[in-house]
């Protein structure tokens, strides 16, 4: 890697933050309903069927992975979702996403409501639970909380992985694959050391969030005994991973999977990993060498003609709402473990004379 380069792996790609508060205000809600009346076009009903006391919980939803899910419940499947996002209405799309559902699903009669607020914070906890109790008798609780410090802990020190520096979506916010020139460098990114700060809030919004939910949940009789869905947004890295596996992210991972033990212990729920592989998102977009994973990845899932765009993963997560699933993860990311072998032989010898030729079967996937 000595030949690399080392770049500045900057927010949103390198997007200029003082101008993202004028692009949005323009340009925001405009994006936001002309991609998901797209989107629209073709959602497909998994068949799943919910009584209509039943109703979904998201923790996210706003943008991501749970953005997706959130349009399969909708509108594929019309169940009710309420939803706790965490967005900057300047600074963040997710915002104009929200405004977006709420108009179409009320044109379709499914109820839905959403709190841009903080997920851990006791009074928005206990709000919401009240809520829901005054329309729901069963809830199901998906956790997709990503706020987490993207560094390495203190025994690890600092280190530089390599990846690739990607151009985001001037309003979507998404790294976008859309047009090769967008794939701007091979390089290496600096990872730093976490504080106690950054770890304790990383362990808080991913690690413990969700037991922070259940216990309210259970306490106002909305957590049904063997009926209740209870799953959290899994990545199940691999332990030698510079980033991923030696950080704040993997402790509060192992944290999320110990809540989900304790919550079919003591409520007896339906306590289920989600295990997704690498997406196209804005968390992920942030993590060093995130995005080279992604890229890479796909090109070889490509090939395989095994790849999954977030609708199709959002799709395959109502699993887990049939009446015979019964196992405690839903393995969504096969494919992608079975090739991480050859993922990394591939990221070892890519060469920037490679970039971003290597990646040109991306502009024609349907991203993200």
């Amino acid at each position: 890697m000595s030949e690399l380069q080392t770049f500045e792996k900057k927010p949103l790609g390198g997007i200029n933050i003082r101008e993202l508060a004028k692009i949005l205000k323009e340009e925001g809600q405009k994006a936001a309903d002309e991609l998901l009346a797209k989107q629209l076009k073709t959602v497909k009903p998994m068949g799943i069927q919910l009584p209509s006391d039943h109703v979904v919980l998201l923790l996210g939803g706003s943008n991501g992975i749970l953005r997706a899910v959130a349009i399969q419940l909708l509108f594929g499947e019309k169940i009710p979702v309420y939803a706790v996002h965490y967005d900057r209405e300047t600074m963040q799309i997710g915002h104009y996403h929200v405004q977006a559902f709420k108009r179409e699903a009320a044109k379709i009669g499914v109820d839905t409501q959403w709190w841009n607020a903080d997920a851990t914070d006791p009074q928005v906890i206990q709000e919401v639970v009240n809520t829901l109790k005054q329309k729901y008798k069963v809830v199901h609780l998906i956790n997709g909380i990503a706020a987490g410090a993207t560094k390495r802990y203190e025994q690890y020190g600092p280190t530089k992985v390599k990846d690739i520096d990607v151009a985001f979506h001037p309003v979507l916010q998404y790294p976008d694959f859309s047009k090769l020139e967008n794939i701007r460098q091979l390089g290496l990114v600096d990872v730093a050391v976490a504080t106690e700060k950054d770890i304790e809030r990383t362990n808080l919004f991913m690690g413990t969030s969700t037991t922070l939910w259940v216990d309210p949940l259970a306490e106002a009789g909305l957590l049904k005994s063997g009926v209740s869905v209870v799953a959290f947004a899994d990545y199940d890295f691999e332990k030698d991973d510079p980033v991923y596996g030696m950080g704040p992210l993997a402790g509060a991972k192992i944290l999320q999977r110990e809540s989900m033990d304790r919550a079919a212990q003591k409520y007896g729920v339906k306590a289920v990993r989600i295990c997704y592989p690498a997406m196209d998102t804005t968390a992920l977009g942030a993590i060093p060498g995130g995005l080279l994973m992604f890229a890479m990845t796909t090109v070889i899932l490509n090939e395989k003609k095994a790849f999954k765009n977030l609708k199709q993963l959002a799709f395959e997560t109502m699993e887990m709402f049939k009446p015979d699933f019964s196992s405690r993860e839903l393995r969504l990311d096969k494919e992608f473990q079975a090739i991480l072998p050859e993922f990394h032989k591939r990221a070892d010898a890519l060469t920037p004379a490679d970039v971003p030729g290597v990646f040109e079967p991306l502009t024609h996937l349907d991203l993200p």
